[in-house]
């Protein structure tokens, strides 16, 4: 895949949860903002990522889980990018460890966004495993999206900060 060196880039970790769209639409607003393109990755795990180390893993059926996967990123990216179209958003799956793909694209990236999924009934639980390689191992700024429960689409802007916007761009 050829690299533009003059692009900036925003990676965004997708599985089709709603915080992963989430974060693919706060990156595509970032991206608009900054002149960046997107790069949205699902990383898809294999069957011998999912058992011991020492275990001998079964066969898998490939087909049906890759098309599962472009479907889910196909999803995701049409959501989130429908909100902005003049941004440009590529899309990959890669087969692998999510943290390990994901600390991968991130290497030529500016920013690395993921959505953090809360899980039972404490949303302030510490971050999960793949959200804490990345925060520990990235190369470049990593932004964290929060559940999507109380969220809007400008949730990462504080209000005083809208009304400061909104100022600056009526004084143009």
């Amino acid at each position: 895949m050829a690299i533009d060196p003059g692009v900036r880039r925003i990676v965004v970790g997708v599985d089709g949860s709603a915080e992963s769209v989430a974060a693919l639409r706060w990156a595509c607003r970032e991206a608009s903002l900054r002149a960046a393109e997107v790069h949205a990755v699902l990383a898809l795990e294999s069957t011998c990522h999912q058992v011991a180390s020492y275990a001998v893993p079964t066969p898998r059926q490939s087909s049906g889980s890759w098309g599962a996967a472009r479907e889910v990123l196909r999803r995701s990216v049409s959501e989130a990018a429908s909100l902005y179209p003049g941004v440009r958003v590529r899309t990959e799956i890669t087969e692998g460890l999510a943290a390990r793909v994901l600390l991968d694209h991130a290497r030529e990236a500016d920013m690395l966004v993921l959505g953090r999924t809360a899980h039972g009934p404490d949303p302030y639980r510490g971050a999960g495993p793949v959200i804490r390689v990345c925060l520990r191992a990235a190369p470049c700024p990593v932004v964290i999206i929060g559940p999507v429960a109380a969220a809007s689409h400008d949730e990462h802007v504080p209000e005083s900060w809208q009304r400061t916007q909104a100022y600056l761009t009526a004084a143009r």
